[in-house]
């Protein structure tokens, strides 16, 4: 048997508006998978490369007029779609997925049956390894469990029909036939929102090799990660089986609060509650000293806001909090560390470098309640985001649809006075200590709203 895959009707509008009379257009499936069933919340045209040796940074950073000459290309056949770019696509569009979503596939638009042809075929499955490898060979926390099975909805612009076909691109490629179903009736959604404290100190061991702050970096989101993985996971304060169904739950708990039908039905909201678990090994008969010659502490809060499908089971929900909540803080220290051109060593009288990653704004799709991220360096503004969602998500919507304040920044000062007090409690008895401060991120402060703080203070031992 088949997949069967779901998808809203105003995404065959997008096929239509989008297909080109005498060329094609490719982009990147978006949604979520659960055993043979798919559900698409959203179609992004991949903007086409507007040279040969472009390097991917560029593909957010275009200009007014780059825009205008990109209007007016396409691609003239399918042997000429560049791989590449479209699986680098996906890595930026994976960034800004809440956590459960994934690239499921890609579609592509054109003047004929384009599945008919040998060629077409083995191009598109060459697309689709393409994406497979560049989202299994990047960052793990950020990609996540990338599926061996992928999509591929061709068509035809000038019948307006369509046929929908799924590849394992691990195995034999073989097109299996695939049921693609366009319904009116919107799909609901299950909102899921959660708040993680962070305090954690990470020691840097003075016995090995030193390492980039990149690497220590992608350390301790290893270790967050596992963290998060082993965590308990609680949906409105209790824990149910893992079989139990979010809309059996939300039944009852509409059923229990004698309430009548919202004024929008698409999506109910539940509070998620993350508990780690203590280590066995933290006993007093356990304690042992270790030489460090420097500390990283990860300390805030942050807030995770995940879909999951209206048949999901309480399983299906845990992961995907789990998911989003690492994707989130990959996504940040991904772009924070490539942002850096190089480290800052700093001066001896220096304590503290201040360094701020990018914070997270929301943005809803129009046709539904499922909000997707971006992430906005300091000094950037709403402006930005919009820049993103129209090219890497062919999206058109208004400022004052992005939910910018949902992440403020800090007050740099709290953390250069805590640096005071505690360079005065070392120097008291010994020689003078030096501080380093090589990294403090600020993922935001919580003010009214739910928002990430990350802290990062390194300190060198003379």
């Amino acid at each position: 048997m088949g997949r069967t895959i779901y998808a809203e009707e105003h995404l065959r509008t997008y096929l239509a508006s989008s297909a080109k009379p005498d060329g094609y257009v490719i982009g990147l499936i978006l949604g979520q998978s659960s055993g043979q069933k798919d559900y698409i919340v959203h179609l992004a045209k991949t903007p086409p490369p507007l040279a040969k040796n472009i390097v991917e940074e560029t593909l957010i950073s275009y200009t007014t007029t780059a825009e205008q000459d990109a209007a007016d290309t396409y691609i003239k056949s399918v042997k000429d779609i560049p791989m590449s770019w479209v699986a680098d696509h996906a890595k930026h569009v994976t960034r800004m997925l809440p956590g459960g979503m994934w690239v499921l596939g890609i579609f592509i638009t054109g003047p004929e049956d384009t599945l008919d042809t040998t060629s077409n075929v083995q191009k598109l499955k060459s697309v689709l390894s393409a994406i497979h490898k560049t989202l299994s060979w990047n960052n793990k926390h950020l990609c996540g469990n990338n599926q061996d099975e992928k999509l591929v909805l061709a068509f035809n612009s000038v019948t307006q029909k369509y046929i929908c076909k799924s590849i394992d691109v691990t195995k034999d490629s073989i097109l299996r036939p695939a049921d693609w179903k366009f319904q009116e009736r919107a799909t609901k959604w299950h909102q899921l929102e959660a708040l993680v404290d962070f305090n954690r100190l990470f020691l840097i061991d003075a016995d090995k090799d030193p390492e980039t702050l990149k690497r220590q970096l992608q350390n301790i989101l290893t270790s967050v990660a596992d963290l998060i993985e082993s965590s308990l996971v609680v949906i409105e304060e209790e824990v149910r089986p893992l079989e139990a169904t979010l809309e059996v739950i939300s039944k009852k708990k509409r059923d229990s609060k004698e309430c009548k039908s919202k004024k929008n039905d698409s999506s109910d909201s539940f509070q998620v509650s993350l508990y780690i678990p203590c280590s066995q090994d933290d006993t007093d008969s356990d304690i042992r000293v270790t030489s460090c010659s420097a500390s990283i502490r990860l300390t805030g809060q942050l807030v995770s806001r995940t879909f999951v499908h209206q048949k999901a089971n309480i399983e299906e929900a845990n992961a995907a909090v789990r998911q989003d909540i690492v994707r989130s803080l990959a996504s940040r220290l991904e772009m924070h560390w490539d942002s850096l051109i190089e480290e800052e060593n700093g001066s001896p009288e220096e304590n503290i470098t201040l360094h701020e990653p990018p914070r997270r704004v929301l943005i809803a799709l129009p046709e539904n309640q499922v909000t997707l991220s971006d992430y906005l360096f300091p000094g950037e503004g709403p402006q930005e985001a919009l820049l993103s969602l129209r090219e890497l998500l062919d999206l058109k919507v208004q400022e004052s649809q992005v939910q910018k304040e949902v992440e403020l920044q800090a007050d740099p000062t709290e953390f250069y006075c805590q640096s005071d007090v505690n360079s005065k409690s070392s120097d008291h008895g010994t020689e003078k200590t030096k501080f380093h401060q090589i990294l403090v991120p600020y993922i935001g402060l919580c003010v009214a709203f739910f928002i990430v703080t990350a802290a990062i203070i390194i300190h060198e031992l003379m």
